[in-house]
């Protein structure tokens, strides 16, 4: 997956920020919502975020 790919667009957070997370030590997607901001608008992204973090 592209590193830039916008994954939350309502917050403008990239696949290499949860790439990153993930790296840091958010394993889950409660994780990357607490360390990026990420899915906590509207969650429309969440599966995104799972699908993600299933393939790292």
């Amino acid at each position: 997956m592209n590193r830039d790919q916008i994954i939350c667009p309502c917050l403008d957070i990239t696949a290499g920020q949860i790439m990153d997370a993930y790296k840091e030590g958010a394993k889950s997607v409660e994780a990357v919502k607490e360390v990026t901001g990420a899915g906590t608008a509207c969650g429309a992204c969440l599966d995104e975020i799972e699908e993600l973090i299933q393939s790292l």
